[in-house]
């Protein structure tokens, strides 16, 4: 009976202590769980006493990697702005969207949206809708829709599917098609986007395309054209990986842009991915490595593989391990998730993406995820899978739901989430809302 009811406290202690009103936090479950656990292995053992139990249950819970998630959702009050042509949207906040860019720039204060499909395979063309601006209000938790002015008749042609990384405040996008087939329109253009704000809820854009080389010989060398591909920023340098390219179908390569010489460098092939779209790019054990986790490849895939970057120069010493990445079977295969890489707690983060693919091709919407996949900092390899507890309507309510083709940016230790694709063939649904989720150990 003693342990019937240490069991039955705990339990009610881990959900009185651990959850604050409708904001929670996800180790209480984990904590339920153990106890439970627990309850199931030593009420059978009559001499079981009520200190070893508690004592089993703290030895438990050290050695079990556990991390906190707090979602919240963020509603940006609408663009009011219409004073100028340039800025007038026919809406006050973006059109519901998927396969397009996310960044966040200005020590995060500013979340910069580009670029994307509102219908499936037709590029976004609206000026007043390709770029929006979600602006932190003088450091509260309050947020704003703005439509930058673009004063210069220079911009981007319109594209899905491009891939987008921010280095200090300016943003670069690589890529992406601007036709409805897979191979249509593809591009390797790549442009630089600076934002200049005043001091009301104003912003002006400048679009400026890069005229990049290549260190490869012959020096004319550059990415082949492609689409769903994935970029990161490390330093002063882009890396981008895989996608599907317009000639030669989907691609395992990776590539490096300097942004400072404005040079791209072929990195290789991985001899142990086969080419893919969709994939996961992460940046391991503070910045010495690059992972690259899951994508399609034909189907759903749950494999990685290690690139090693050189501290030298000239880049000698860098290469793809040997083998592949190891501790990613618990994780269930997967492509165009939203991931962020959080040095700060040494984690890594997935949420979500397509686990079923569409029997419509990018007609339709395949079959989705809402998880949170947590992997090491440094190695790459899973360490939990976290869920909304089924049958919780406040969880549920407070967690974004399944979707694939979305993007995400990261600033410390928060993850932001906008829009994507959801639904099912029949019905496909794409989504404008914006989440942050906070990241501790």
């Amino acid at each position: 009976r003693s342990v019937h009811y240490c069991c039955h406290m705990l339990l009610r202690f881990g959900k009185t202590t651990l959850f604050f009103g409708r904001r929670r936090s996800i180790a209480a479950y984990y904590c339920s769980s153990a106890v439970i656990l627990s309850l199931g292995r030593y009420t059978t053992a009559a001499a079981t006493t009520t200190s070893s139990l508690l004592s089993s249950l703290a030895t438990s819970h050290q050695h079990r990697k556990m991390t906190n998630l707090t979602f919240q959702q963020i509603i940006p009050a609408p663009h009011t702005n219409t004073t100028n042509a340039n800025t007038a949207s026919s809406s006050s906040t973006p059109l519901p969207r998927s396969s397009h860019g996310l960044s966040i720039i200005h020590n995060g204060t500013l979340l910069v949206l580009y670029g994307g499909e509102h219908i499936a395979r037709t590029p976004i063309h609206n000026p007043s809708q390709v770029l929006w601006l979600a602006k932190r209000m003088n450091g509260t938790e309050e947020w704003q829709w703005i439509v930058p002015t673009t004063n210069d008749a220079i911009t981007p042609p319109a594209r899905v599917a491009h891939a987008q990384a921010a280095v200090g405040n300016t943003i670069y996008i690589f890529g992406g098609r601007n036709g409805i087939e897979m191979g249509e329109n593809a591009m390797n253009d790549m442009w630089m986007l600076t934002l200049h704000e005043d001091e009301t809820t104003a912003a002006t854009a400048k679009w400026t395309q890069i005229n990049a080389s290549s260190n490869d010989t012959p020096s004319d060398v550059l990415p082949e054209a492609r689409s769903f591909h994935k970029m990161i920023a490390i330093g002063s340098n882009l890396y981008m990986f895989g996608g599907c390219g317009a000639r030669s179908g989907r691609l395992n390569d990776l590539w490096k842009f300097d942004t400072l010489t404005h040079k791209w460098t072929n990195l290789g092939v991985s001899h142990v991915l086969r080419g893919r779209g969709g994939p996961n790019i992460l940046s391991l054990a503070q910045d010495e490595k690059i992972g690259i986790v899951g994508g399609f490849a034909g189907e759903e895939t749950n494999d990685g593989h290690v690139y090693g970057i050189s501290s030298s120069d000239d880049g000698v010493g860098s290469s793809w391990e040997e083998e592949g990445m190891k501790g990613l079977e618990e994780m269930r295969p997967r492509s165009v998730c939203c991931f962020a890489s959080l040095p700060m707690v040494n984690k890594c983060v997935i949420f979500g993406g397509e686990v079923d693919p569409s029997q419509k091709g990018h007609e339709g919407a395949g079959g989705f995820e809402r998880d949170v996949v947590i992997l090491d900092g440094t190695s790459g390899s899973v360490l939990e899978n976290i869920k909304p507890s089924s049958g919780n309507e406040d969880e549920e309510e407070e967690w974004p739901g399944n979707r694939g083709w979305a993007d995400a940016t990261v600033h410390e230790d928060t993850m932001y989430i906008f829009g994507g694709l959801s639904g099912d063939d029949e019905s496909p649904i794409r989504l404008n809302d914006l989440w942050q989720c906070k990241v501790s150990p």
